[in-house]
């Protein structure tokens, strides 16, 4: 019985490699047919200017369909906890899979663009006014939410999710207004970042905190360095880090 779902396994692995190849395939399309065009005319300079905009239409047409697939196959992230070989863990996996392709692809080249936050957006996160995102290492959208105002920084990675005894953990994370996340900073699920609060460069919130407003903190483990209108405080070792 074992074996028996160890090939199963294998072949729905296969399954899910192929599925996601023709979802690349199916947005290069568009680029495709536009490349033909200038490749007829035979001249290389407008041809070489058609392939790179054709990467452009390639990059965009790929987010559309990762925005479709993910509305049908997964629809609406919420809370909770599922076994990692499961259905739903398994059409969670997938779509995360194209996320991922899709930093490779396109997403790369859109850190700190109003239409990396509109991709945001669409796959469920609510995000408020003049957000900036200087990274693509998002996942979870629908578990997140940021406040007007804030930055999240180069390389930092928000998640919604961890694994933990054979079970995916989904929980929600909550960004206030006018926050930072700072450069390669980690923020873990079931957090909460109030108003004006900055989680330092190359920091990690661990699970399940809160960084009251208006306070800064930083290092691994998290310590608490100010707060508005206060003194700098004492480190408590308080906040270490979960894996």
């Amino acid at each position: 019985m074992k074996s028996l779902l160890d090939y199963a396994m294998r072949l729905l692995a296969l399954i899910y490699l192929v599925f996601q190849f023709l979802v690349v395939g199916l947005a290069l399309l568009p680029a495709v047919l536009f490349v033909r065009i200038f490749w007829e005319r035979g001249s290389l300079p407008l041809l070489a200017l058609a392939f790179g905009v054709g990467y452009l239409i390639f990059g965009l047409t790929y987010l559309v369909l990762v925005v479709v697939v993910k509305w049908l196959v997964l629809g609406r992230v919420r809370a909770g906890e599922y076994p990692f070989v499961s259905p739903y863990s398994i059409r969670w996996a997938f779509v995360g899979s194209l996320v991922n392709l899709a930093k490779l692809a396109i997403l790369n080249h859109l850190l700190g663009m109003p239409i990396l936050v509109t991709f945001y957006r669409l796959m469920g996160m609510r995000v408020g006014r003049n957000v900036t995102f200087n990274t693509c290492n998002v996942f979870d959208f629908d578990l997140i939410e940021i406040g007007d105002h804030s930055f999240v920084g180069g390389d930092a990675v928000v998640i919604g999710h961890v694994g933990e005894s054979g079970m995916l953990k989904l929980r929600p994370v909550k960004i206030g207004s006018g926050c930072t996340v700072g450069q390669s900073s980690v923020v873990f699920p079931g957090t909460t970042m109030e108003d004006r609060s900055i989680l330092g460069a190359m920091s990690l919130l661990p699970k399940g905190k809160v960084l009251p407003a208006g306070s800064v903190w930083g290092g691994n483990p998290l310590q608490e360095i100010r707060r508005e209108s206060s003194r700098p405080v004492e480190s408590s070792g308080e906040g270490s880090a979960e894996t």
